[in-house]
């Protein structure tokens, strides 16, 4: 087991032991957030015909240079209805948004620009040939126009539908047990007695596999006995991909997820270069991969999108850019100074604003690990060198949190 490991180091000893991808197929009604598990080409030419992209007439346009040509009327064409008559010398054809372009018609007049009188048109305004959406503009036949790995945002699930798909194939929701442990936790709804607190990291990550595209399976607080949390363990690895814990791993006497795992599990590594979440564990418990995360929510959090959540994508082969994920990396300008931290990097909540060409970073609550407030109070966290501190007026690098 390695220990004290840098957080490029981390991911890549988790991403050594990741959980096994499946796939299956969903009807585009089931697709929206889901991870497209093979690329997928267009059923069709997009537009299948050429067409109008206005209300107006269909025409030639060497009918309509001189201002005032008018032009016999001789149908219309109508989305979905038969072919349109074709259009000779001196005829227009009204057409509508999305209808097909008659035969013999190169551009279209908008109907603003014309006056109809008597089964005639008089054209006041110009010919546009770029008023027609030609076929295959947008996709053609076979064209692959959506990547295995994508998060299918509801633009990508109305994109295939437009080329032809009821149904895509798309990776399994991993399974993702969540456990919080310690004697001081309650549920949130009881009342606490002396020396209690209401247990809530295990909410907190369970939304966040859920943002990376997983399902979260929350169970009960497990209390601090050795024998408790191996049956929570066991019972997790059977039914899940991958387990998560909150607490216990550090180096105190009731740090039971660390002294478990030491002597009876397969520990990767301990202890990450990471301000705040330094102490989490990863390894695997009977095959199944295990996180064992910080207790101080804030810790959990941090450590999850910057530990777990790359691990995710990187088992579920998420595309890198359009794939699930909980933050962008961005340049910020400060305006309050951040203190950095000793031998690690310095994960500081910050909130990020556009300012004018870039983004501004101020501070609004304190940095304690153990204030969830500061992870909403914010959206984005510092990414500060390990001995680095930063003065407003600086720019750093950051996550801008989603």
């Amino acid at each position: 087991m390695e220990t004290g490991v840098t957080l490029e180091r981390g991911i890549e000893l988790a991403c050594s032991a990741p959980f096994t991808r499946h796939t299956e197929k969903v009807s585009l009604d089931e697709a929206a957030d889901r991870v497209l598990a093979a690329h997928l080409a267009s059923k069709v030419d997009d537009p299948c015909f050429d067409n109008s992209a206005m209300d107006g007439w269909a025409v030639r346009a060497e009918d309509c240079l001189q201002d005032g040509a008018e032009l016999r009327i001789i149908g219309t064409s109508q989305a979905g209805a038969n072919a349109p008559p074709p259009v000779a010398s001196g005829e227009a054809c009204r057409i509508m948004t999305g209808a097909p372009m008659p035969e013999g018609a190169d551009a279209i007049v908008m109907i603003e620009d014309s006056e109809e009188t008597d089964g005639l048109v008089r054209i006041s305004g110009p010919a546009r040939p770029n008023y027609i959406r030609r076929r295959g503009e947008n996709l053609i036949l076979d064209q692959i126009a959506l990547h295995a790995g994508t998060q299918m945002s509801p633009a990508a699930v109305s994109l295939a539908a437009t080329m032809g798909h009821d149904e895509i194939e798309v990776v399994a929701r991993p399974r993702i047990a969540v456990i919080s442990t310690g004697d001081e936790l309650v549920p949130p709804g009881q009342e606490l007695s002396e020396g209690e607190i209401h247990e809530s990291n295990s909410y907190g990550l369970a939304s966040l596999v859920e943002r990376m595209g997983g399902e979260a399976v929350r169970f009960d607080i497990i209390h601090d006995t050795i024998e408790g949390l191996r049956d929570a363990l066991d019972s997790a690895a059977n039914d899940c991909d991958a387990l998560i814990t909150s607490g216990g791993v550090s180096m105190g006497q009731w740090d039971l997820v660390r002294k478990l795992m030491e002597e009876e599990g397969t520990p990767l590594f301990w202890r990450l270069r990471l301000s705040p979440g330094g102490p989490p564990i990863f390894g695997t418990w009977k095959g199944t991969p295990l996180f064992g995360l910080p207790g101080n929510p804030v810790s959990s959090h941090v450590v999850f999108i910057a530990l777990v959540a790359p691990w995710m994508s990187h088992c579920m082969e998420a595309h890198p850019e359009l794939g699930p994920k909980l933050a962008e990396k961005v340049k910020v300008k400060l305006v309050d100074s951040v203190r950095g931290a000793r031998g690690k990097l310095c994960m500081r909540r910050i909130m990020i604003k556009p300012a004018g060409d870039g983004l501004s970073a101020s501070v609004h609550t304190h940095q304690g690990s153990g204030n969830i407030h500061s992870m909403v109070a914010h959206n984005g966290l510092t990414l500060l060198p390990p001995d680095t501190d930063a003065e407003a007026g600086d720019t750093i690098d950051a996550l801008w949190l989603r």
